[in-house]
């Protein structure tokens, strides 16, 4: 029912409010073509005048968590692309992640700094030298989630779905907002046996969008 007729999206405790859960459902698309052996789906091509993102939160690859990315479109808010996989090895992940940061244009790539993270951030500057990674404030590649900062990056995607900045065409990661929940301790968490891998990627891409949007003398 959830899938198929809309019904009972969002218990009441999903952190994302039920009728714009709805709404992201009515626009979710299924006209994608997938690259990578099936890891990633692509709803569309780069464009030349277009500026893209990619958020990336990184696993180990060992059929535990997953590694995900999130190709997101600067200028209009469409998340044109998505890797999900949880048995792609850190450094093919980041072979995939210089690939398709190549050719969406020299896309911004922000990965979350944590432990695999750095290997990833080690191999796309020293490996690849790729050219366009995001650094934090102190200079620093990638970008470190903390306790303080998540629930920020969570308020702010949550702000840019309600208000449509963002443009959702995957169903997993529908499927994920579906079972990202406030607990009764009031942690924002996936539900027990669920992912929020998509979720904190999308996160970032969105993070970095903001933050372009608000800093640049172009005017979107």
């Amino acid at each position: 029912l959830q899938e198929y007729e809309c019904s009972f999206l969002g218990t009441g405790d999903t952190y994302v409010d039920g009728q714009i859960l709805q709404e992201i459902a009515s626009h979710t698309s299924e006209d994608y073509y997938t690259k990578h052996n099936n890891r990633m789906r692509i709803w569309k091509d780069p464009e030349p005048f277009y500026d893209y993102a990619i958020g990336v939160d990184t696993a180990l690859g060992r059929d535990r968590d997953y590694s995900a990315a999130q190709v997101i479109n600067l200028y209009n808010g469409e998340v044109v692309a998505e890797f999900y996989s949880n048995k792609t090895p850190v450094n093919e992940f980041a072979s995939i992640l210089n690939t398709q940061g190549l050719y969406y244009n020299t896309a911004n790539i922000v990965v979350e700094r944590n432990t695999v993270g750095n290997h990833v951030l080690d191999l796309l500057y020293n490996d690849f030298e790729y050219e366009n990674l995001w650094h934090d404030a102190k200079g620093l590649p990638g970008f470190q989630v903390t306790l303080k900062n998540r629930d920020t990056l969570l308020s702010e995607l949550e702000e840019s779905l309600r208000t449509n900045v963002i443009k959702i065409n995957s169903q997993r990661t529908l499927n994920e907002l579906n079972t990202f929940v406030i607990s009764n301790s009031g942690k924002i968490i996936a539900d027990r046996g669920k992912h929020d891998d998509l979720i904190m990627s999308l996160t970032l891409a969105n993070h970095i969008m903001k933050d372009i949007r608000e800093n640049t003398l172009i005017e979107f």
